[in-house]
């Protein structure tokens, strides 16, 4: 679904009044308030609710059921993983992470041994109408954690309409973009 919607699952056992949300105000329950209601939902539902947001992930969700979510898994995992083959068979990538599709989300960060992430997204989107996401992904610390701070990594993330020609042309462009 669209950005902007999200979910809490919380488990049952968990003290709910001891949790308090991260930001909060604008309810339409009690909007003569100043507090946050502190009954449910309400106590987690600042603001307006996105409804357009909602709509678009109810649609996405149902668009998943009906295909199937062990085949959608399927697809990701093999294109995640003949990307990860063909990254691993070029010189001085590094892939962070593990090099086992099954084991992970279509999510694949690298680096390149000498080559600025910057550019090398660049050179993809500019060059070959290749998006990637550069840098540190809203989290340093992981970063630090895995070794690409300050740089980071460049990730790449295959979607359910994603083909294996389009990770093939990836893999094809990184390589010209590796050797420019």
């Amino acid at each position: 679904g669209p950005p902007g919607v999200g979910g809490l699952v919380i488990a049952d056992g968990i003290d709910v009044a001891q949790i308090r949300p991260l930001v909060c105000g604008g309810t339409g329950s009690r909007s003569e308030s100043e507090e946050q209601p502190d009954d449910l939902p309400d106590k987690f539902e600042s603001g307006t609710a996105n409804l357009a947001g909602i709509a678009g992930l109810h649609a996405g969700l149902q668009w998943i059921k009906k295909r199937g979510i062990e085949e959608t898994r399927a697809h990701l995992q093999t294109l995640s993983g003949a990307l990860i083959e063909g990254l691993s068979s070029l010189p001085n990538v590094k892939i962070y992470g593990t090099l086992d599709s099954h084991r992970s989300v279509a999510v694949v960060s690298f680096t390149v041994a000498g080559s600025p992430v910057s550019e090398i997204g660049l050179r993809l989107d500019e060059d070959h109408s290749i998006l990637s996401r550069v840098g540190l992904h809203c989290a340093p610390a992981a970063h630090k954690t895995i070794g690409s701070f300050p740089e980071g990594t460049v990730r790449l993330a295959p979607g359910v309409f994603t083909t294996m020609e389009d990770i093939q042309q990836t893999l094809r462009a990184i390589g010209r973009v590796l050797r420019s």
